[in-house]
C-alpha cells in the first residue's frame, strides 16, 4: 500500500493553529501512515489539541504538551504529556473524547488507550499495532 504521509507531518499540520512558541514539541519516530487511517489520527489529535486549550496546558501561557512516537515490537506508542497548565482534575463523566478514543483505538485501529492524571499534567498513551498504520 502506498503511504500517504507520516505522523511527524500529520501532526504538524493539525496542531499548527495552537501552536504559540516552543509550546508544542513534537519527538520521536517518524511513522509512515496510510490514506486509511489519516481520518482517524487526525481528529484524535485535534480533540486531544482541543482538550488541551480548554482544560489543559495549552489553556495557559506557560503549559506545554510533548508528544513522542516510538516503536515497541509491533506496536506504535504515541505519548501525549501536558504540563504547565491548572491544575488536573479528572473528569468523571465521559464525553464525546472518550468516545472517539474509544471507538477510534481500540475498535478501528486495534489498540489501547490509557490515560494518566498526573497532577502536573495529563498523559495519555496510545498503542497501536504497526500493521494499522500502513
Amino acid at each position: 500500500r502506498q503511504n500517504a504521509t507520516t505522523l511527524h507531518a500529520l501532526m504538524e499540520a493539525i496542531l499548527a493553529p495552537y501552536r504559540d512558541g516552543p509550546n508544542i514539541d513534537i519527538s520521536g519516530a517518524d511513522i509512515p501512515i496510510g490514506a486509511g487511517v489519516i481520518t482517524n489520527l487526525a481528529l484524535l489529535i485535534h480533540e486531544f489539541a482541543t482538550n488541551a486549550t480548554k482544560y489543559g496546558a495549552l489553556s495557559t501561557r506557560a503549559g506545554r504538551v510533548s508528544i513522542s512516537v516510538g516503536e515497541h515490537d509491533t506496536d506504535v506508542i504515541f505519548t501525549w504529556s501536558e504540563r504547565g497548565g491548572p491544575p488536573v482534575k479528572r473528569r468523571h463523566k465521559e464525553g464525546f473524547g472518550s468516545l472517539l478514543v474509544k471507538t477510534t483505538v481500540d475498535g478501528q485501529l486495534g489498540g489501547r488507550a490509557s490515560y494518566d492524571w498526573k497532577p502536573e499534567g495529563l498523559v495519555i498513551t496510545l498503542s497501536i499495532p504497526k500493521t494499522r498504520l500502513g
